[in-house]
């Protein structure tokens, strides 16, 4: 019966996601009010049945029901209920199933929260979400159904993947889920806005805060992403510049430059041409992350199928999307165009040259992504590209992007007192060349010139904002994510340029150094679980000869896929982490170690949460923290 119900479920959603899109025409010949009514009421049934088709799914991992071909490819007698659950995103399929799921909770959320935006406006918008939801569903139904029987039926299944068996894994989807997705808001007010010819500021601030919410998912998403890599693969690293890293980096960095582009939109009732266009881009580049990660065409660790039938139906989708979109918006954006003076002195030049920078970042780690592909294609031998390359891009596109927050902070609207900016901030960067240079010298020997600039840069966006935030007293969102891009660029660059690795043959008994401390290798011990056995390493820490802690990194082999993971043992302070990691057995008394020391590796996270906390406020409101005199 899972099988039929499912199958109904996704089918009845499929036909009321036509009803909803139908809807852009009705409106010319039924009541606005009856239209929206109608529309909102179907949303919610949409959701409704998109939710019971998930829950159904989710019981049958629960129940261990292998007559499902989904549920004996990815779970197991063995696994535990946790991630039986997380399961059902783990692969392609289920995770087609959340993506559209929450794709409906935004349709249904638009029709929720849009008292302030005309009916037709929002009649329009639900339409278009309507075919976005129809067109996953068509996929689903076609090409990746989840509730497809298998015959005969296993005793037990494949289990899930051992890379996904991690809790970071469990939130890690969903919320770069919601911030994908979430894209399509912006999306489909823009094209709903071009359809109608017409655009206010009020709607703008409706809109701002739907961006900054998909923003603050992504970010959440790509954090927690880095957070697990980190912790869980043993490299020692959080960044790859995997193409599907890249997949989800591109949209946040054109998200931002949206938000960017909205509060001038909203204040000055300029760049709105440019604000439609990065909403049209920004989903675009959802989808084709999407694209990437499901058509196998380009190898990552993170893709979820190397299926060419599917992939070639969302490049179809891509392409109609994104040509059908951008042939509308330059066929009449030219409408929405309001000319309005502003001096280059002032706050709008900033943001666009901020918003440049951001967009030209965006369009360079694109192309380091897809040109191997490209390459491959065009018959050219096979080319990576690594990380150097998206190194350099990142330093030399990201600084300036950097630099300019603190100008942006301090200058007007319109036109700007340089000379009264010049000696604040002036001033800032003075202190920042002088807090900079005893704080690298005093934990490390500064050689490099990019780690100079790149910290000085940091300090004088985290001084400006603190001014700022002390003049003002209030928590707003972009001062907080000001301030943890500053903290995120110390940890970035730190611990890049000045973490310590040892990757050594190491006999039980035998010490090793690694800065001022020194780790003990004692011994190493078996354990089993309920579906993995593993092998784990005991190692004291010592600062001095003064025990600080024990590690106990282990090496996993899982009972049916006989995977091998690595589970890394960190110590952590504010300052530093140490990371311990057992590698291969040599022989019985000796192992392969990998031993890292990462300075100030913890700003990294320190600076994420405080960008997420900006986005907290930028969608619920700023926090007035004292009352002025």
């Amino acid at each position: 019966m899972i099988t039929e119900i499912g199958n109904i479920l996704l089918c009845v959603s499929a036909a009321l996601s036509l009803c909803l899109f139908s809807f852009i025409f009705l409106k010319k010949v039924i009541n606005i009010d009856n239209c929206f009514h109608f529309s909102k009421n179907i949303s919610l049934i949409i959701l409704i049945s998109l939710l019971s088709s998930f829950l159904l799914l989710s019981y049958a991992f629960l129940t261990d029901n292998f007559s499902l071909r989904y549920v004996a490819t990815n779970s197991n007698l063995t696994l535990e209920n946790i991630y039986k659950f997380s399961a059902v995103w783990g692969a392609h399929e289920g995770s087609i199933l959340l993506w559209v799921l929450v794709l409906a909770f935004w349709c249904f959320s638009i029709a929720l929260f849009s008292k302030h935006i005309p009916k037709k406006i929002i009649v329009d918008m639900l339409a278009i979400m309507g075919i976005l939801i129809l067109f996953f569903l068509l996929f689903i139904l076609l090409t990746s159904n989840p509730f497809d029987r298998i015959f005969p039926i296993p005793l037990n299944g494949n289990d899930l993947n051992p890379l996904l068996q991690d809790p970071g894994l469990i939130i890690h989807p969903p919320m770069l889920y919601f911030g994908y997705v979430g894209t399509s808001v912006p999306f489909a007010f823009a094209v709903a806005i071009l359809i109608n010819e017409n655009i206010k500021s009020e709607w703008l601030s409706w809109l701002r805060k739907w961006v900054m919410a998909s923003w603050m998912f992504l970010t959440i998403g790509i954090s927690l992403g880095s957070w697990w890599a980190y912790h869980e693969l043993g490299w020692g690293g959080w960044w790859f510049w995997d193409p599907v890293e890249n997949a989800s980096f591109m949209p946040w960095l054109a998200i931002t430059a949206l938000l960017h582009s909205i509060i001038v939109s909203e204040k000055r009732g300029i760049f709105i041409s440019w604000t439609i266009l990065l909403s049209i881009l920004t989903f675009s580049l959802s989808l084709l992350g999407t694209f990437l990660v499901r058509s196998g065409i380009l190898v990552s660790v993170h893709a979820f199928a190397n299926d060419p039938e599917r992939g070639l139906y969302i490049l179809v989708f891509l392409t109609i999307v994104i040509g059908l979109s951008l042939l509308l918006y330059f066929v009449k954006s030219s409408k929405l165009i309001t000319y309005s003076n502003y001096n280059i002195s002032s706050k709008e030049f900033i943001l666009l040259i901020n918003n440049l920078f951001l967009t030209v970042t965006t369009f360079a780690i694109l192309l380091g992504t897809l040109y191997p592909l490209i390459s491959s294609t065009l018959d050219l031998g096979k080319i990576s590209v690594g990380a150097p390359y998206f190194n350099f891009i990142f330093s030399a596109l990201t600084l300036p992007i950097v630099f300019l927050m603190s100008p942006a902070i301090f200058s007007a609207w319109k036109k700007t007192n340089y000379n009264h900016l010049i000696k604040k901030l002036g001033l800032f960067f003075m202190f920042s060349l002088i807090i900079t240079y005893f704080f690298l010298h005093f934990y490390v020997d500064v050689e490099n010139f990019i780690v100079f600039l790149a910290i000085v840069i940091a300090i004088f966006t985290i001084l400006s904002s603190l001014y700022k935030l002390s003049q003002t007293r209030i928590l707003s969102a972009n001062l907080i994510s000001h301030i943890g891009i500053g903290v995120l660029i110390i940890g970035i660059t730190i611990s890049n340029y000045y973490s310590s690795q040892h990757e050594v043959i190491m006999k039980k008994g035998a010490n090793i150094a690694i800065q001022e401390f020194q780790i003990a290798f004692n011994d190493v011990k078996n354990k089993v679980s309920k579906n993995y056995t593993s092998k784990v390493g005991i190692f004291d820490l010592y600062d001095n000869k003064d025990y600080l802690i024990s590690f106990f990194p282990e090496k996993r082999i899982y009972n049916v896929q006989k995977n091998i993971m690595t589970e890394a043992a960190i110590h952590s302070t504010l300052t530093r982490d140490i990371y311990v990691a057992l590698g291969e057995k040599v022989n019985d008394n000796s192992w392969v170690v990998r031993i890292y020391y990462k300075p100030f590796i913890q700003f990294l996270w320190l600076g994420a949460i405080l960008m997420i906390l900006g986005g907290f406020f930028g969608i619920f409101g700023n926090l007035n923290l004292f009352k002025k005199n």
